[in-house]
């Protein structure tokens, strides 16, 4: 399965998801939260999954608005039905560290050796909505973590991450960056292996397994004002 969010250049604010037509069918519902925040559930055979889109104000942004936009994202995680299976993901302006302190929350595969101010707002509402950051987990060379590359090729940056809710972290097998896709963007595509394991009682109480694999890019351009 594909699904690519985006954040357009083409708008002051906004997020959305593209979706391939023949998934079309196991969308249940979509919703617009503000100009920072909508998700899309999905509706397997055995479970549902939340995906939360989300582009973070920039690092640089006042802290009343990054108040605002944990406060907002946290109010509607809350709505969202426990059953599901919560991931967050998007351009969340965060450069995530190497600290131990952080370590069992963000791991310690991030491109970063400091987390910035973003990093530890995004990091602390992790673990204030019993989250984890998976985007930083998995061990791949430095090509493969950076999401972000600068017009001249000068500076790359590992700003754009997924988190999914603690009780399925593991679901999530590996997300590595696409450097080779042509997105038309300067952020590259990232690709996250989903597998979701369930026990089902069947006639031969076998094991059942649903794959998802999840496709996003971000595209930011200088007429971005996160």
């Amino acid at each position: 399965m594909q699904i690519v969010t985006a954040n357009t250049r083409m708008y002051e604010f906004g997020c959305r998801f593209y979706v391939r037509g023949e998934f079309l069918k196991y969308v249940k519902d979509f919703k617009i939260i503000n100009e920072r925040v909508c998700y899309l559930r999905l509706k397997a055979k055995w479970f549902s999954c939340t995906l939360i889109n989300v582009p973070a104000p920039r690092n640089k942004k006042m802290g009343e608005v990054k108040a605002e936009f944990y406060n907002s994202l946290g109010q509607n995680i809350n709505q969202i039905a426990n059953s599901d299976i919560k991931i967050i993901l998007g351009y969340f302006n965060a450069e995530i560290g190497k600290e131990d302190i952080h370590k069992p929350t963000t791991g310690n595969e991030s491109l970063q050796n400091e987390t910035n101010n973003n990093g530890i707002k995004m990091t602390q509402f992790a673990i204030s909505k019993s989250f984890n950051v998976r985007s930083t987990t998995f061990p791949h060379k430095g090509i493969h973590k950076e999401t972000w590359c600068s017009a001249d090729g000068r500076r790359v940056n590992q700003t754009d991450h997924v988190s999914i809710s603690n009780s399925f972290r593991s679901a999530i097998t590996d997300i590595r960056a696409l450097r080779g896709p042509d997105t038309g963007s300067d952020h590259n595509l990232l690709k996250i292996n989903f597998k979701v394991k369930l026990r089902v009682k069947l006639k031969r109480n076998i094991m059942r397994k649903e794959k998802l694999s999840i496709f996003f890019k971000i595209q930011s351009g200088k007429k971005n004002m996160l």
